[in-house]
C-alpha cells in the first residue's frame, strides 16, 4: 500500500524542500499544502505546482480575501479534516510546527487507529540557535496555556522550531550544527541529489518561466546585496546605498544584483532610486536562482537563512555577512557569529568589503 505524504509550503524555502523531498518519494502520493501569507506568491507556487507531476493533490488556501481571522481558520481546519478523512496521512512535512494547520491536521491523524509521522524541513536560523525567547516564562507558560485555551488541548508549544512533540524528524542542512533541543529527534540530512534530477530542473524551468523571470542579467552578475526584512536595520535605505556605492566601485551597476525581502516597503523605491541594479524577483525562492549565477559571483548579505542555503547549495562561491548595528544587538551575538563561521560565511565590515 502506498505511503501517503502531506507538504505544508508557506515560503520559497519550504517549496524548494517539499519538492526535492517528494521527489524521493515517487512511489508514495505526495499531496502539497500551499499557505504563503503574500498572494502573488501563493498563486505562482500553485500553479507551478499544479503543471508539475510531482504531487497528485495540490491544495492552495486562496482565502486572503476573507477579513475574519476565525472564519478564515474554520473553513481551513475543515479543509483539512476533509482530506485527513479522504486520504490519511502517512508523514506530514512541515517548516513550522508552530502552525495550527499543521497540528491540527497531526491530530487529526493520530486519532483512533491512524498514525502520522511528522517531519520538520529546515527553515533557518532557528533550527540552529534556537527562539531568542525560548527561556522566558511567557515563552514556556503562559503562551502554551493560552494556546490550549483557544485552540484544544491537541496544541504542543514547542520551546522552539522543530521541538514540539508531533515532529519526530528533523531533516537539517547542517545536521551536525542543529540546536541541541532538536538533538533527541531523529536527524536526517537534507540531501542534494534531487537537486540534479530532471525532474527538478523541469519544475524549475517552469517556474522561472511563470514568474517570466529573464535569466539572462542573472548570469554576469558579480555581487548579489541579499536584504533581511527593514526592521532589521536602522535605516534600510541608507545601508543599500552603502553597500551600492562599494561594489559599484569594484564593478558596473549592471553587474550588481538586489534581492529585498518579499515583505519590505521599499521595494519599488530601490527599483526607482537604483535602476541600473539587476532587481531580482521576489516571488520566487532565490534559492532557486542560484545555478544562474556565475561561480565567481559573491552573496552578501545579513543574519538570514538564505545565506546558509547558499553555503549548503554552492561551496565554491563566495558567502558573506555584514556586520551591522541593528536595532536588535542579539542578532549578531556570540553564538550566531559562530555558527556563521563554522560554516564558512565571512563577517565584515562595510570598511572591511
Amino acid at each position: 500500500m502506498k505511503k501517503v505524504n502531506y507538504y505544508f509550503i508557506s515560503s520559497p524555502l519550504h517549496l524548494l524542500f517539499s519538492v526535492t523531498t517528494a521527489l524521493g518519494h515517487k512511489d508514495d502520493i505526495n499531496v502539497a499544502i500551499v499557505d504563503y501569507y503574500l498572494e502573488s506568491n501563493r498563486l505562482l507556487f500553485t500553479q507551478a505546482l499544479e503543471n508539475s507531476s510531482i504531487f497528485e493533490t495540490v491544495i492552495s488556501f486562496s482565502d486572503a480575501h476573507v477579513k475574519s481571522k476565525l472564519s478564515k481558520r474554520k473553513a481551513r481546519l475543515k479543509r483539512l479534516a476533509d482530506l485527513v478523512a479522504e486520504t490519511p496521512p502517512s508523514r506530514v512535512y512541515t517548516g513550522s510546527d508552530r502552525s495550527v494547520e499543521f497540528q491540527y491536521t497531526m491530530h487529526l491523524a493520530n486519532r483512533g487507529k491512524n498514525s502520522a509521522e511528522g517531519h520538520y524541513l529546515d527553515e533557518g536560523t532557528q533550527t540552529y540557535l534556537g527562539h531568542r525567547h525560548m527561556h522566558s516564562f511567557v515563552h514556556n507558560y503562559v503562551d502554551p496555556l493560552l494556546k490550549k485555551l483557544a485552540y484544544g488541548m491537541w496544541w504542543s508549544s514547542p520551546q522552539m522550531i522543530g521541538a514540539s512533540k508531533w515532529i519526530s524528524t528533523i531533516h537539517a542542512t547542517f545536521p551536525e550544527l542543529i540546536h541541541p533541543v532538536l538533538r533527541n529527534k531523529k536527524v536526517e540530512p537534507i540531501s542534494k541529489a534531487a537537486f540534479k534530477l530532471p525532474e527538478f530542473d523541469e519544475f524549475n524551468k517552469n517556474l522561472l518561466a511563470l514568474a517570466d523571470i529573464d535569466i539572462e542579467p542573472l548570469k554576469n552578475v558579480d555581487y548579489v546585496i541579499i536584504l533581511t526584512g527593514d526592521s532589521f536595520y536602522k535605516d534600510v535605505n541608507e545601508h543599500l546605498d552603502r553597500m551600492v556605492d562599494i561594489f559599484s566601485r569594484k564593478t558596473e551597476k549592471s553587474r550588481i544584483a538586489l534581492k529585498a525581502h518579499p515583505r519590505s516597503n521599499y521595494i519599488e523605491h530601490f527599483k526607482q532610486k537604483h535602476p541600473e541594479l539587476v532587481h531580482i524577483d521576489n516571488r520566487v525562492g532565490f534559492e532557486l536562482l542560484l545555478p544562474q549565477f556565475p561561480e565567481s559571483c559573491t552573496y552578501v548579505g545579513d543574519v538570514s537563512s538564505t545565506l546558509f542555503t547558499i553555503r549548503w547549495l554552492s561551496n565554491k562561491q563566495n558567502v558573506m555577512a555584514v556586520k551591522l548595528e541593528q536595532k536588535t544587538p542579539e542578532h549578531f551575538s556570540a553564538p550566531l557569529a559562530k555558527l556563521l563561521s563554522e560554516v564558512d560565511v565571512k563577517q565584515l565590515s562595510y570598511q572591511e568589503l
